[in-house]
């Protein structure tokens, strides 16, 4: 995976405990501007989009952390980016317990609710049949974009990846992403559209797959 990434000073290390609040923040406020986010919640807002992110994230980050995958990248001992993915057969993750779920419902409204079923619904649906790895959140603080911590992140999760002859699996509903995956091996293999937002659909093909190609 060298030279496609760009230095960064960040440490990645798998989510620890005491890391959980922070992680969550961090990853609401860097999803706050995202097309889908604003669609789901509508809100012109930033500080009510967080807190519903938030929300979220707190919901998310206890679950993939037991079932799934959660890399923390942190710049001065400080959280400043998190990865959550899915192993093989560990999608999709399981729900939050029903009380964690009733209070979603009940601080973000049963309409902003409803959209994010209908988010999910739609993304599920499109995954590949085949065994795979899925990277469902990928997010750097605001306050520390620009300075490699996502190619971080995103190439020490690819190492644990390329020990798996199978191929990973993404979504993102930004196009300038699209070229971020591509560096690092991902490739376009659809479109889709929900809540009237564009997502594209990439694929990275097993390491030894793209040796040969």
């Amino acid at each position: 995976m060298s030279g496609w990434n760009d230095p960064s000073a960040a440490s990645v290390a798998p989510l620890a405990d005491s890391q959980l609040q922070p992680t969550a923040d961090v990853l609401a406020r860097a999803f706050c501007g995202n097309p889908l986010n604003r669609a789901v919640n509508r809100s012109a807002d930033p500080d009510r989009r967080f807190r519903s992110n938030r929300d979220n994230m707190r919901a998310l980050l206890p679950i993939a952390h037991q079932h799934g995958q959660v890399l923390v990248a942190t710049l001065d001992g400080e959280v400043a980016g998190g990865l959550v993915a899915s192993p093989p057969g560990r999608f999709p993750l399981p729900p939050p317990p029903l009380r964690v779920r009733l209070g979603l419902l009940m601080r973000q409204g049963w309409s902003v609710a409803r959209r994010w079923e209908v988010v999910f619904e739609v993304l599920d649906a499109l995954h590949p049949p085949e065994p795979h790895w899925y990277l469902a959140v990928l997010g750097v603080d605001c306050s520390a974009q620009r300075r490699g911590i996502g190619a971080a992140l995103l190439s020490h999760w690819l190492a644990d990846v390329d020990r798996d002859p199978i191929p990973a699996y993404l979504e993102t509903d930004s196009e300038a992403n699209i070229r971020f995956y591509e560096r690092a091996g991902f490739a376009p293999v659809g479109e889709t559209s929900v809540l009237g937002v564009r997502a594209w659909l990439m694929k990275r093909p097993p390491a030894d797959r793209r040796r040969n190609n």
